[in-house]
């Protein structure tokens, strides 16, 4: 251990989604504070960004099926003997305009970004409590605090994914478990590639956010290390806005 409020050595970090973007940055930089993490996702880890050096471990889950979160929390406590840290970045986005959304896109997103979310959370619990100073960070967006056209489910699942953790917090405060959320603006990642390819759109996304530019998965993963980490020991049920202002007016 360190008394280095910004260090995770000794500690265990479970990062959803981490197979690339966010997630793959949030593992990185917890292991460049000395975390081991434990990196979970969907897709096939022969093509994750993986961090380097030794102590960290992949693991593929589902976070739509109870059985994958259950067993990936097992996994984890196996090849770590501890959970210290949980970030959940798992999310997908289907878009379209409200009025021609299936019922199964709609469902979809909300299963992975929302249900997803409690599900591996509600799986952390049991060892999340036997850790000292435990902590749990959400992927929320500004698309969860500010309506957005063309985006229905994501906005909705991402608007519950929020409070979600404000409830956590509320509940878990008793057994020492914080839980707060990140949410940034656009982020260049895969996910917003279509939507970035688009002159128009960025035009008017880029004159809603007062500094100007999207942020950088960088910089939503600093946010999410301090969260996570001793140096916030009394910030609980808060969702920190990475957004350039772009929620301020």
């Amino acid at each position: 251990m360190t008394d280095d409020p910004h260090r995770f050595d000794g500690r265990t970090a479970l990062v959803t989604g981490a197979a690339r973007g966010i997630g793959a940055r949030v593992a990185g930089l917890l292991a460049d504070c000395g975390c081991a993490v434990a990196c979970a996702d969907a897709a096939d880890p022969a093509g994750w960004d993986l961090p380097t050096g030794p102590g960290h471990t992949a693991h593929r889950a589902d976070v739509t099926r109870t059985a994958d979160c259950e067993r990936l929390i097992d996994e984890v406590r196996a090849a770590h003997g501890r959970l210290d840290h949980l970030v959940h970045c798992a999310a997908i986005v289907r878009r379209g305009p409200a009025a021609t959304t299936e019922d199964a896109d709609f469902t979809e997103v909300l299963d992975v970004n929302l249900t997803g979310t409690f599900r591996v959370t509600r799986a952390a619990y049991p060892a999340l409590v036997a850790a000292p100073d435990a902590s749990v960070v959400t992927l929320g967006s500004t698309n969860g605090s500010v309506a957005v056209a063309d985006s229905v489910g994501y906005c909705v699942s991402k608007a519950g994914v929020m409070h979600l953790s404000r409830v956590l917090a509320l509940e878990w405060a008793s057994a020492g478990i914080r839980v707060n959320s990140v949410a940034p603006t656009i982020v260049p990642t895969s996910m917003t590639s279509d939507v970035r390819a688009d002159p128009a759109y960025m035009a008017a996304k880029l004159a809603s956010i007062p500094l100007g530019r999207p942020v950088s998965e960088t910089e939503v993963a600093q946010a999410v290390t301090f969260l996570l980490s001793p140096a916030s020991a009394m910030t609980t049920g808060q969702v920190l806005f990475v957004d350039g202002g772009a929620t301020i007016h």
